[in-house]
């Protein structure tokens, strides 16, 4: 969790996409020998823009630029067939490449493509799939502010508009972990109270957060309170 914290924090300096890219495979990630990153915008008539890449030689070929629908579907590659199905991430069949969603108030809004210099063992799958979505959460949560605010007058505007409309969308769950949050309880008092794990405790956290467009759980507290919503 503290790994999440400081990277949610790096975030708020608003660091280039190539910057994020850069520090999950040389930092964040780093432990699970990873070889390159990208990731990338989907858009509403689902073209493509790579916005962030580490580790690839023909980064320069794919910067900011556009890639219509039919274009990059009809690439073979084990990672567009991911992304042209999966709707949970995965590892492409030779276990070399992961490939995450990163959502928008529940909806696809993009994709982080994370590849390893070697197939990662079955042994090491579960640990490795977690850390990279752990780290998946605030970037989408970074790029939902960053889509949002191209279309709105002002950064006000952005945050009333994101947490009014995400709050409807918690779970009966997600508002016990939250009402535990007002009431200062730790993810292990609440995954001891409620019966679940830890882990499955910090998901839900930063489910919350992403919903709520904050970043840390005073904020959310404080945004229950305000909405009402314990």
């Amino acid at each position: 969790m503290s790994e999440i914290r400081k990277f949610i924090e790096w975030l708020s300096f608003h660091p280039s996409s190539e910057d994020i890219a850069r520090a999950l495979a040389t930092e964040y990630l780093s432990e699970f020998s990873v070889q390159g990153i990208r990731f990338g915008r989907l858009n509403s008539d689902d073209s493509i823009v790579v916005l962030g890449q580490f580790g690839y030689p023909d980064a320069d070929l794919y910067r900011d630029r556009v890639i219509p629908s039919n274009e990059w579907r009809a690439v073979n590659a084990p990672d567009i067939v991911l992304i042209s199905n999966a709707t949970q991430g995965e590892f492409t069949p030779n276990e070399t490449m992961y490939v995450s969603c990163l959502r928008d108030r529940g909806v696809i809004q993009g994709y982080l493509i994370v590849e390893f210099k070697n197939p990662v063992r079955d042994s090491e799958k579960a640990r490795t799939a977690e850390a990279i979505e752990d780290m998946c959460v605030p970037i989408s949560l970074y790029m939902s502010f960053q889509n949002r605010g191209a279309h709105a007058d002002s950064h006000v505007a952005i945050l009333n508009d994101s947490r009014d409309s995400g709050a409807g969308q918690l779970s009966a769950r997600q508002l016990s972990i939250l009402r535990g949050m007002v009431e200062g309880k730790t993810n292990h008092e609440l995954a001891t109270e409620m019966g679940f794990s830890v882990s499955t405790i910090r998901h839900e956290t930063m489910r919350i957060y992403q919903a709520l467009a904050v970043s840390d759980r005073k904020e959310a507290a404080k945004k229950a309170l305000t909405l009402s919503l314990i």
